[in-house]
């Protein structure tokens, strides 16, 4: 593998497949993720009783939130129950938690209880950008000058180009809207809030981080991205162009973004110190924090809601199908106010054919979900030291897939690298420099905080992942939404599949097509 070439980060719990051409079994990890002491309490006919503080009260629980638009409440036992069950560590002591659920069950008007879980970005390989000396027009401006370059492809390949603006064809999408007035919500790490790419199109920067339930070392649970997912994935779905903005530009550079930080930096499990098992930690929230994330962004009127995270549930269990039925009810809830939702397939080289594992948001009712394609001037091959050649795109390595994903294709990229200055089988985008005037660091001081991955405080990265192809189809939604402004989410998302480019043996999946979308009748 070439992985050994860059700095690698896995932002995932699900452990990635090995490149192979064989099918790879699901990860069996619907158990591991659950957190025991934290339930989501569903009622029937989605009524959510005024009393539901003090009936768990009366259990020795406590109400975290609730959830009226869903018909869920978030419920917390004693703090010593919180630690997630991680996969390959010891089993925490089920006889109370079990006794609990049992409890909370048998409360008048209660359908189902189920364990909160853990979600997780999902993972991606990055490696640093080296400051470009691209062979641009004398007098050329310094910004947009990623996008105005070979490193602009992914933006460009799914419709982020027209209206004459350099980099890429002077006629296309552009011409007809670059998003203005749709609102994009990034459910995330949350973003740099003073990234010159992402400032100007930010109007919400908020956080659903309660470190009180699930306490970092590594992230200060605060609005600002310190882990560098979130301000990658907005940028690609709506960075600002023009005078004033930063170096890249977005599918929708005039959408504006609503930024709700659901996952923070979590430690990873190894490293001698604090500092080490953070630089290598991931971004992990919890399923009742992106509950709330898709709330608030309703709340917020989004347009558009995009999700690089995710969590793989087993149906085989009660928990497991419980889970599937409570976020079928809320995703539909999301769409029927008029939101389109978006949701990464994940990165594990996963076959979701078998219909007893799911991956929870990318497969909830009325969710869109995304695979990742590669770059057809850098033809995919993972052979070390391999050199970009032309060729058809093809579903990347590590992209899951199934059919059962019902899902369309969109840059993800893959290997070959390429070249800093030249073509690249890798997506640009930016990164977070963390809390204002610190250092890379444990932010047990106010002088340091952590920003992009495991790369330091640094304003730009080169990454490849589902994460990547879920934030431009944001973007893709945005501009069809700013077309047609009396579309509802399901016709916004009927356009996009239906215009798709037919999938091929190398892709299997219909790639998305904004060009098309624009022009088609619903």
């Amino acid at each position: 593998m070439p992985a050994s070439l860059l700095p690698r980060l896995s932002l995932c719990l699900l452990i990635a497949a090995p490149l192979s051409g064989a099918a790879q079994a699901p990860v069996a990890q619907g158990a591991d993720n659950i957190v025991p002491g934290r339930y989501l309490v569903v009622y029937r006919d989605g009524v959510v009783p005024a009393d539901v503080g003090s009936r768990a009260q009366a259990f020795g629980a406590r109400l975290i939130q609730r959830h009226p638009r869903f018909g869920v409440a978030a419920i917390q036992t004693a703090p010593r129950t919180l630690q997630p069950r991680i996969a390959g560590s010891s089993p925490q002591p089920e006889g109370d938690d079990q006794a609990t659920m049992r409890l909370l069950a048998s409360q008048p008007d209660v359908e189902y209880v189920l364990h909160d879980r853990i979600v997780t970005a999902h993972h991606l390989y990055v490696r640093p950008v080296v400051e470009p000396v691209f062979s641009v027009a004398v007098g050329a401006s310094t910004f947009d000058t990623y996008y105005n370059s070979p490193q602009g492809w992914a933006v460009r390949q799914v419709g982020g180009y027209g209206n004459n603006i350099p980099g890429g064809p002077a006629h296309g999408p552009w011409d007809t809207t670059t998003g203005k007035d749709v609102r994009i919500a990034i459910l995330d790490s949350g973003v740099d809030a003073s990234h010159p790419d992402i400032s100007p199109n930010l109007a919400l920067h908020l956080s659903e981080i309660d470190q009180t339930q699930l306490p970092s070392v590594c992230d200060d649970g605060s609005p600002q991205d310190q882990a560098g997912h979130g301000t990658w994935t907005a940028s690609l779905a709506a960075a600002a162009l023009g005078p004033g903005s930063g170096r890249t530009v977005g599918v929708a550079p005039s959408a504006t973004l609503l930024s709700i930080k659901v996952l923070q930096r979590m430690p990873a499990a190894t490293g001698a110190t604090d500092a080490e098992r953070c630089a290598a930690g991931e971004a992990s929230g919890l399923l009742s924090w992106v509950i709330q994330g898709i709330d608030d962004a309703i709340a917020n009127h989004a347009d558009v809601i995009s999700m690089s995270l995710g969590t793989l549930v087993d149906l085989s269990t009660g928990d497991g199908a419980g889970t599937k039925a409570t976020f079928d009810r809320i995703t539909y809830a999301a769409t029927q106010a008029g939101a389109v939702l978006v949701a990464a397939a994940g990165n594990d080289s996963t076959n979701l054919a078998n219909s007893r594992y799911i991956e929870i948001p990318a497969q909830s009712r009325g969710v869109l979900a995304v695979v990742a394609s590669t770059n057809p001037a850098c033809m995919e091959n993972t052979s070390s030291g391999a050199a970009c050649v032309a060729g058809q795109p093809s579903l990347a390595y590590y992209s899951n897939y199934g059919a059962p994903l019902n899902a369309i294709a969109a840059p993800g990229g893959s290997y070959p690298s390429g070249s800093d200055m030249a073509v690249s089988g890798w997506i640009r985008g930016a990164c977070s420099s963390g809390l204002a005037g610190t250092v890379d660091g444990v932010p047990d001081d106010p002088g340091h905080s952590f920003g992009c991955f495991n790369l330091g405080h640094t304003d730009y990265i080169q990454a490849i992942g589902t994460s990547a192809s879920t934030p431009l189809v944001a973007g893709a939604a945005a501009l069809l939404r700013a077309a047609h402004p009396d579309w509802d989410a399901d016709t916004v998302v009927n356009a996009l599949r239906s215009t798709a480019t037919p999938g091929t043996a190398t892709l299997p999946f219909p790639q998305v097509n904004v060009a098309a979308a624009l022009a088609a009748t619903p």
